[in-house]
């Protein structure tokens, strides 16, 4: 298959994995597609496996098989790279994934016939800044959450805007949402629900100590820094986890790196809120 394109395989490891690759296989190869494995699949599949980073460059298409985690994880780890994510979902249905394993062979048919759309939703930069003033860049697809680090300390938070004190958040912390993240962490702590492509992002404070503390909206082009010298630790997308002691500042708004996701056209966000929130139900 030299000629042939190549898609990628990222995947949780669970007990359907190889059934679900063979079908990916065998419904690929109609179209002279290559499938290329993720290296943590290497030995259970018993196929070669490539570095995630590597296979950004050389393929015109990554499946993330799994969940919204699967996904999410996915679209931070290559968001330097133009190339599109299909998230499949393999077990109950996520607000990101929204191809399952049984509709995949129509999926694909509408795929290879340009029947399909592309969604580009904003992520979020964080620019972790050392004591030293090195800079550690980060991005988050959902969110990123500081919050205290103890169930019986109190996190003490101050927010700057434009390098003036903006607010201080005491409680248990506060998030910084992406539009499409806005339906996690952020929705469960009160915060709005914002249309995932929009081009803003929000800040919900987490149970505040303060009955004036509401969640509020910034647009494109803002940046919230933080800064927090007790027990508080920033986690970003509940993946990767940094001791807020350990930087002078933490500075937070929307990337110029967006997510690239394929989507069926049939994909409807709102009968997805409806569906996953119960709305409408008398």
């Amino acid at each position: 298959m030299q000629n042939s394109k190549k898609f990628a395989l990222v995947a949780k490891q669970n007990n359907q994995l190889e059934k679900n690759y063979k079908i990916l296989v065998e419904i690929l190869s109609k179209y002279d597609v290559e499938i290329l494995a993720e290296k943590s699949l290497s030995d259970r599949l018993g196929i070669a496996g490539y570095e995630l980073k590597d296979l950004a460059k050389k393929c015109e298409l990554i499946i993330s098989l799994g969940g919204d985690g699967t996904l999410i994880s996915t679209c931070r780890k290559i968001a330097e790279y133009n190339v599109a994510v299909l998230g499949i979902h393999a077990g109950t249905l996520g607000f990101l994934t929204d191809v399952a394993m049984s509709g995949i062979e129509k999926f694909f048919i509408d795929y290879f016939n340009g029947v399909y759309n592309i969604h580009e939703p904003y992520m979020l930069d964080i620019l972790l800044e050392k004591q030293n003033g090195e800079i550690l860049k980060k991005i988050a697809f959902n969110d990123a959450v500081i919050m205290r680090a103890k169930p019986a300390s109190m996190a003490k938070i101050q927010a700057y805007l434009n390098d003036k004190i903006f607010n201080s958040y005491y409680g248990d912390g506060v998030i910084v949402s992406s539009p499409v993240g806005s339906t996690a962490y952020n929705m469960s702590a009160g915060g709005s629900i914002i249309y995932p492509l929009s081009s803003v992002f929000t800040l919900t404070p987490i149970c505040s100590h303060s009955f004036s503390q509401r969640p509020i909206i910034l647009p494109f082009g803002f940046s919230v820094e933080f800064r927090a010298y007790m027990d508080e630790v920033l986690v970003i997308d509940g993946q990767d986890t940094f001791k807020m002691a350990n930087y002078k500042s933490v500075r937070v708004g929307l990337s110029n790196h967006r997510a690239k996701l394929i989507r069926s056209v049939n994909r409807d966000y709102f009968q997805i809120l409806k569906e996953k929130l119960c709305w409408g139900q008398e």
